[in-house]
């Protein structure tokens, strides 16, 4: 695996991927594609729509590449781009469907007989659960506690990709985390 560019290389590759050189952009979108679908996935909760996701911002930062403000990192812009796409996908598969979410609700055979929330954060059937109870939050919430909780981006960061205030995503991230630990703990209790 090859190591993440920096800065002055990124610029330089953007430079050259916007004077047309296409190995510039490819070196771009392979360096960067794992941190798009990250996100895509832990918004959609789904492989084939994520990797559609990514592709169409992939399309569109070519297309916009002239546009990107070097003072924001690319990751944010790219980030942006790839929540904005993820809202729409879910705003049409809800008009298609008229649900937001899908769940095997009778499904318990995967989880754990005690977890440890305390000792054991790292525990993949614990990450699955709170990704399943992500999936349940409003759109708003789910995205802000990915990209804060999940992602590990700064508050600045969230709020910039997201259009909202600092102050919203605290809040929504609050009541995000409220309900995932309320959830969590009646599970726990069963």
């Amino acid at each position: 695996m090859q190591n993440q560019i920096n800065v002055g290389q990124l610029n330089e590759l953007i430079l050259k991927a916007i004077n047309g050189d296409a190995k510039a952009f490819e070196r771009i979108v392979r360096d960067n594609y794992r941190f798009g679908y990250a996100v895509a996935f832990k918004i959609l909760y789904n492989e084939d729509d994520a990797k559609d996701v990514v592709q169409d911002c992939f399309i569109k930062i070519w297309k916009h590449l002239n546009e990107y403000n070097k003072k924001i990192k690319f990751t944010t812009w790219m980030y942006k781009i790839v929540v904005n796409l993820c809202f729409d996908k879910l705003k049409l598969q809800k008009r298609k469907r008229n649900i937001f979410k899908n769940y095997d609700e009778d499904s318990d055979d995967n989880t754990p007989s005690k977890i440890d929330l305390e000792n054991d954060l790292t525990n993949k059937e614990l990450a699955e659960m709170i990704k399943h109870f992500a999936n349940g939050l409003s759109e708003k919430q789910k995205t802000v506690f990915i990209l804060r909780d999940m992602e590990d981006l700064s508050i600045e960061e969230v709020s910039e990709i997201m259009n909202i205030s600092s102050s919203s995503v605290k809040t929504n991230l609050f009541y995000a985390r409220q309900s995932i630990r309320k959830k969590i703990i009646e599970w726990e209790n069963k």
